[in-house]
C-alpha cells in the first residue's frame, strides 16, 4: 500500500494546460497553448506496442537513471498514480532526486528548510504565498495537496528536491531551455541518483523537447494519453502496468479510458 501521506485524491479531476493563460492576452496565449500541445501528441506516437508490468516499469526507470513525470496539473487520479509509483520506486531502493515545475528557484532555501525539518508545511506555504499569490502549494485551481505531498514524501524519505524555473512564469518559449538547464544541473549535482522531474507533459517532447534538451536521459512516462493513443488502446492484460507507444513513450494504463 501507498503510503497514505502521497494518497491525495481531490474531487478535481479537470484536466490542465500546463500554464494559466495571462490576463488580456487570451486570445493569443491559447492559440500558442495548442500549437504547443498539439507538437507534443505528434511527437509521442500513435500506436500501442509493448505492455509492461509494475515491477518491470520499475527496473526499467532505476536503469534509466531518470523518469519523467508528465503531469496534468488538476488530474487527483493521474497525482495518485505518480505517488504509486515513486512509493514503489522507493521501496525498491531508488535513490531519488525530485525535480519540481511546482515551486519556483527562488524559494529553494524555504524548501530546503522544510526538507531539512526547520520549518513545517504552512510556514513553507506562507513564505511561498507571501512572494508569489500563484503558489502551486495554495492555488485551489490546480491540485496543490499533490504538490504538498511531494514535499512530504521527499521529507519523510531524506530526498533532495529542485526547483525546474523561477516563479511567476517567464514566456512560454523561453522556459523549456531554463527548465532544461535546471534538469542538467541536477543531473551533476546527484550522478548517483535516479531524477524524477514532474512537469507538465506538453514540456517533455515537441516544440518544448525538454528531455533532448537537458541531456540527461531517462524514461519519459506521458500524463494523459492523447487522443490518438486514446482510439487505439486495447484492453489491458491482468499485470498490465503500463503501455510504451511507437515513440518510446511510456503511459500508465489506468489513465485509459476503455
Amino acid at each position: 500500500m501507498p503510503a497514505p501521506h502521497l494518497l491525495v485524491i481531490t474531487a478535481t479531476v479537470i484536466l490542465a494546460a500546463c500554464q494559466p493563460v495571462a490576463p488580456g492576452r487570451a486570445g493569443r496565449a491559447s492559440d500558442a497553448h495548442l500549437r504547443y500541445r498539439a507538437s507534443f501528441a505528434a511527437a509521442a506516437g500513435d500506436e500501442l506496442v509493448e505492455a509492461v508490468s509494475r515491477d518491470e516499469l520499475v527496473r526499467r526507470i532505476r536503469s534509466a537513471r531518470a523518469v519523467w513525470l508528465g503531469d496534468q496539473h488538476r488530474h487527483a487520479r493521474l497525482h495518485a498514480l505518480h505517488s504509486e509509483l515513486l512509493e514503489a520506486l522507493a521501496r525498491e531502493g531508488a535513490q531519488l532526486a525530485l525535480g519540481l515545475e511546482a515551486i519556483g528557484a527562488q524559494d529553494q532555501p524555504w524548501i530546503d528548510a522544510f526538507l531539512a525539518g526547520q520549518i513545517g508545511m504552512r510556514t513553507l506555504r506562507r513564505h511561498l504565498r507571501a512572494r508569489w499569490s500563484g503558489s502551486w502549494l495554495d492555488d485551489l485551481d490546480l491540485d496543490p495537496f499533490y504538490y504538498r505531498s511531494l514535499l512530504s514524501f521527499a521529507r519523510a524519505r531524506g530526498l533532495p528536491v529542485f526547483a525546474l524555473e523561477p516563479t511567476p512564469r517567464g514566456p512560454l518559449a523561453q522556459r523549456d531551455a531554463a527548465m532544461a538547464r535546471a534538469v542538467a544541473a541536477a543531473r551533476r549535482r546527484y550522478p548517483e541518483r535516479v531524477l524524477a522531474v514532474v512537469v507538465g507533459q506538453a514540456h517533455l517532447l515537441g516544440e518544448g523537447d525538454l528531455v533532448r534538451r537537458s541531456r540527461s536521459g531517462g524514461l519519459v512516462l506521458g500524463g494523459q494519453p492523447t487522443d490518438a493513443l486514446q482510439r487505439v488502446a486495447p484492453a489491458a492484460a491482468p499485470g498490465t502496468s503500463a503501455w510504451r507507444s511507437n515513440a518510446g513513450v511510456y503511459w500508465l494504463a489506468p489513465m485509459f479510458s476503455r
